[in-house]
């Protein structure tokens, strides 16, 4: 299997743009559990800080990286809610 760096088309000596989902992916990887998580809580957005846990943590390590992008990228987005009866949604 490739290498996590080549996975993303990096490689030692190409670096990802800081704070793009790639850069995020490989800095929660290589993180210790504790910067792990407050750096999907700088990632995500505010009203979602509080699903960055260790749980959501393991779950991340358990997925493919195509997967890992994919809820990274939703997890950067703000909750729709939508209240009974109403017609508006609520961001």
């Amino acid at each position: 299997m490739k290498d996590f760096l080549d996975y993303f088309g990096a490689s030692k000596y190409k670096m990802n743009k800081g704070y793009s989902t790639e850069w995020v992916a490989k800095k929660i990887k290589w993180s210790d559990e504790e910067e792990a998580i407050g750096i999907l809580k700088m990632w995500a957005h505010s009203s979602r800080a509080e699903e960055c846990t260790k749980e959501k943590l393991n779950e991340l390590n358990g997925m493919t990286d195509d997967e890992v992008l994919m809820a990274l990228k939703m997890l950067e987005e703000p909750p729709i809610l939508r209240k009974i009866g109403d017609k508006q949604l609520n961001v």
